[in-house]
């Protein structure tokens, strides 16, 4: 299986510095944001509380401040847009998308607020209810290049190339040179098939920043679509030498990796993309395959639950543990899990074919026949769809338990140019 060259990663755009950037941001809209609109002391005081907690790297304690004042002052934005900031460098997505959309309804005029919760809507996949905000935060402050790119980035997520264009090259014109917003240029001129222009962006990127960590992405994944598996593995570590902490980069090396069926070598780059990026859900999915291969069916469980508490609607992850079960004979729950897969996707072959062969086991004879039908059918459609694709057209389409639109192109991160 070989993936296209066109990939996004939202987090990966911050760059190396993401995290240590993302709670200067919090403490910045603390000291700012939150003295233009204070009108009560105590208020004050307990920001301030906060503030030095996160100076001091604590993020418990002030987690824990910002939740009390939460509750004592249920009408401050500010208050719930800051404990959405500390969640998203949490990596606790849903809980920071639900404060910012608490801060977004007590005040909708801020921008700040409005891109906060498009950035943090985008890093769980939710890339058409991201725009609505980062739209917001545009009409409401259309000079920020950081609203621009994000909106950009988001509607490229979405295949939205005409829209995003404007988006991206607008901040190429304000930022010129900029290094995330050059190669979100080279991804969108891919997307629409304009080689000549995403050569010059990737040439502007390379002259400007021959050091940076995108430059090294981008050739190995131009080395991956010509299937030159060793050179593009030699490239994502050259990139992992510059930006040891960029989200994505350890996954994506180790996915090179399982492509090459090297899984010796796949498995410390998944986990060590699961100890800097947790709530990263592929990382878990193909340490559960890598287990089950190696018939450790109990080990591969664990990591299939992991993906799903991540990405409930991963496909590959209920198949991967209902499979784990079936191999340990727990067919009643292994049957479960397909059964779930079916909710999730019922168009995809392989479900009814798990489906009819854990029913037959069961002794569920008609269920069974009928799901093989079921599979029968599916499979004959899928190979006259494959007859008329171009070779290598979606080359990573099935990488598991990534979205249709993040398994593209890397994703920008929340942070901005």
């Amino acid at each position: 299986m070989r993936r296209s060259g066109t990939r996004y990663n939202f987090e990966r755009m911050a760059g190396p510095g993401r995290r240590k950037a993302a709670i200067v941001f919090v403490a910045a809209l603390l000291a700012g944001l939150a003295r233009s609109v204070l009108a009560q002391p105590d208020l004050e005081q307990g920001l301030a509380r906060v503030d030095v907690s996160l100076r001091r790297g604590d993020l418990k304690s002030a987690e824990a401040q910002l939740r009390d004042l939460a509750r004592l002052h249920p009408k401050s934005f500010v208050v719930r847009n800051n404990l959405g900031a500390l969640y998203m460098q949490l990596q606790r997505y849903p809980a920071a998308c639900r404060e910012f959309t608490a801060a977004a309804d007590l005040n909708p005029q801020i921008a700040d607020v409005q891109r906060n919760l498009g950035a943090c809507l985008f890093l769980t996949e939710a890339f058409e209810s991201a725009i609505v905000p980062l739209r917001r935060a545009k009409a409401l402050d259309a000079d920020d290049p950081r609203t621009r790119y994000q909106l950009g980035y988001a509607l490229l997520m979405l295949n939205r190339t005409q829209e995003a264009r404007p988006e991206l090259e607008y901040v190429n014109s304000k930022m010129p040179g900029e290094e995330r917003t050059l190669f979100a240029l080279v991804k969108l001129y891919q997307s629409e098939g304009n080689q000549d222009k995403a050569a010059a962006a990737f040439a502007t990127l390379q002259r400007a920043h021959p050091d940076s960590p995108f430059v090294h992405i981008l050739m190995g994944e131009s080395y991956d679509i010509q299937e030159k598996l060793d050179e593009a593995i030699a490239e994502f570590r050259k990139a992992i030498d510059l930006a040891p902490a960029m989200p994505r980069l350890h996954f994506d090396l180790g996915f090179l990796y399982w492509e090459g069926n090297r899984l010796a070598e796949a498995v410390p780059e998944f986990r060590e993309e699961i100890q800097s990026n947790p709530g990263f859900a592929p990382a878990y999915y193909y340490l559960g395959e890598i287990a089950l291969t190696q018939d450790r069916p109990s080990e591969a469980v664990e990591f299939f639950k992991e993906a799903i508490s991540r990405r409930p609607g991963c496909l590959g992850a209920y198949l991967g543990l209902g499979k784990a079960y079936a191999r340990t004979d727990k067919l009643s729950e292994a049957a479960a899990q397909f059964e779930q897969a079916n909710r999730v996707d019922g168009n995809q072959a392989d479900v009814h074919y798990w489906l009819a062969t854990t029913y037959r086991r069961l002794g569920d004879d008609g269920r069974s026949r009928a799901e093989m039908q079921r599979f029968e059918s599916l499979r004959e459609k899928a190979k006259a769809t494959a007859a008329g694709k171009l070779p290598g057209s979606d080359r990573w389409a099935n990488a598991a338990c990534l979205s249709p639109a993040s398994s593209a192109p890397h994703r920008s991160g929340e942070s901005q140019p």
